[in-house]
Order: C-alpha cells, then sequence, then structure tokens
C-alpha cells in the first residue's frame, strides 16, 4: 500500500458540463458532479498526483455519502490529470508522523476502502494513468474498473520497499484476482500494465483513452437500469458481508498492525533516503 516511486507532476483540470452537489471548501480537493442520467462523476484533484492524505480520503468518502442520500444512479471516480489516478498514500503522512494523525490517517483509510466497498450505489473508476499503492487499494474497493492503455500502471509494491501486505489488503485482492495471481502480484510488487491487469482479473476493462473509460463506466451502471436499486445493492452487500464483518472484527489490530509497520526505525530511516533523494532531484532540476 505504500508508494516509493517518484511520478509524474503534471494536473490539468477537466472541465464536466454537469450539476455541482456542493460548493463546501473541502470539495476543492474533488470535482463532484451529476450528469442528467444520474451518474455523478468524483474526480481527484489534489495537486500534484492526488496523494491520498486525511482530507482528501474524507472528502471522497462524503463525496459518496451524499450520492448515496441523494440517490444517484452510480458513481466514476477518476483523476484530474492525464497522467495519475493517484500515486497512493501521502509520504508526509507517513514520514516522522505525529502518532494521533497518524492513527486518524488509518481511520480515513479504512473508512474509505469500507464505505466504497459496502456502498449502496454502482462504484466504478476510470484509471487513466498510473494507480500505485494505497490507489490500487481505493479501486480494487469499487464495483467495476476501466483503465487506459499505454503508460497507465495498477499495483501494489509494498514487499518491493520491505513490507508485508496487510491481510485485509491480500484479501481484497484475492476477491478480484483469485488467490494465485494475488500471491504473484503482491510478491513481487508487480505494477500491471492495463492489458495484463485485464488477464488477471485486476481490472475489467481496457479503454483506448480517459473519454472511453468513462464512457465504459458509465455503460456498466446503466447495465442496473433494468434491476431494482434495493434488490441490487441486497444481493451485492449479502456477497461482501463476510469481508466487512471480518474487517469490523479485526479493525483494531489491523490499525495497530498499521501504526507499528509506520513507526518502525527500518521503514523510517528507508522513508528518510527516498524523501532526501526527491529533495536532491528538485534541486538539480531547478539549477
Amino acid at each position: 500500500m505504500f508508494h516509493l516511486r517518484k511520478v509524474s507532476r503534471d494536473v490539468a483540470r477537466v472541465a464536466v458540463k454537469t450539476r455541482r452537489l456542493s460548493s463546501a471548501p473541502e470539495r476543492s480537493l474533488v470535482d463532484l458532479s451529476v450528469d442528467k442520467e444520474g451518474i455523478a462523476i468524483v474526480q481527484m484533484q489534489r495537486a500534484p498526483v492526488n496523494s491520498l492524505n486525511i482530507e482528501l480520503m474524507r472528502t471522497i468518502c462524503d463525496s459518496v455519502s451524499d450520492l448515496e442520500k441523494d440517490k444517484c444512479k452510480g458513481m466514476i471516480l477518476t483523476s484530474a490529470s492525464p497522467n495519475i489516478f493517484s500515486a497512493g498514500m501521502d509520504l508526509m503522512e507517513l514520514h516522522n508522523p505525529d502518532m494521533k494523525r497518524l492513527e486518524e490517517f488509518s481511520k480515513s483509510m479504512f473508512d474509505l476502502v469500507l464505505k466504497l466497498f459496502g456502498s449502496k450505489i454502482v462504484t466504478t473508476a476510470a484509471i487513466d494513468g498510473y494507480s500505485g499503492a494505497g490507489a490500487c487499494v481505493v479501486a480494487l474497493a469499487l464495483d467495476y474498473r476501466s483503465m487506459t492503455a499505454g503508460k497507465a500502471r495498477i499495483g501494489l509494491n509494498d514487499t518491493a520497499v520491505g513490507i508485508p501486505p496487510a491481510k485485509w489488503v491480500a484479501d481484497l485482492m484475492t476477491r478480484t484476482m483469485g488467490q494465485r495471481n494475488t500471491e504473484l502480484a503482491l510478491t513481487s510488487s508487480f505494477m500491471f500494465p492495463a492489458e495484463r491487469a485485464l488477464q488477471v482479473g485486476l481490472v475489467d476493462e481496457v479503454a483506448k483513452d480517459k473519454e472511453d473509460a468513462v464512457e465504459r463506466c458509465k455503460k456498466f451502471i446503466k447495465l442496473y437500469d433494468n434491476i431494482l436499486p434495493a434488490v441490487r445493492t441486497h444481493t451485492k452487500l449479502s456477497l461482501r458481508q463476510d469481508f466487512i464483518v471480518e474487517f469490523e472484527k479485526n479493525r483494531e489490530q489491523y490499525l495497530k498492525d498499521f501504526m507499528n509497520t509506520i513507526t518502525n526505525p527500518a521503514f523510517q530511516n528507508g522513508l528518510d533516503i527516498y524523501i532526501s533523494s526527491l529533495k536532491q532531484k528538485k534541486v538539480k532540476a531547478a539549477a
């Protein structure tokens, strides 16, 4: 779930002709809109690479709650950047952390995953660009994923930085990819291009570009037009209840495990080295 690779910093704003649901200051982190068909787009726009901090995760979570209250048909999670879906967890939340904030950070991640995984509406992602670490976990919690071909990559690189993936993360991935594919993905920290991700079940469709990815998400959401929402939701949650119950039962232990991992001196030392290297590259680039 931890991302320690440098990614592109280009960010572009995508204009969407739709009605807005909220003008709250926090919503500057996302662009939330709903079209005439009742399909919402939740577009992450936390520059430069949509790193997941407490505020962004809470904003996404609150946005989904609003959409559920408004009885939207479904939602598409996407990014304002043409190169990055999300770089994963914000390293500044993990580097020499304040313990109280680190605990809130962990709780925010747990809340977001459970909100998406157990949402009453149809949840999808249009992945156009890099989707690493925690962003991959968020995508796995959704009902459907469309990913663009080309340079986009998706996966978990925990083992590459010396960290065993959390049990609940492995369980979530196994539900989507199966035991064998999950084992290979997690032990190797492989970052999947769209075609390979489709082969192992990590994504559901490959799109030619972001617009195509969004349209594929819309088509998936519309598959349920003739299904009663209450019936679809009941069926979905009955099939996912085991994961939700297990997660809630072990939530405190998962929190302790996360806190212990992040505060481990070996992890902090590695993070120190990585952040220092980024600062040096920034200085050289500015020279």
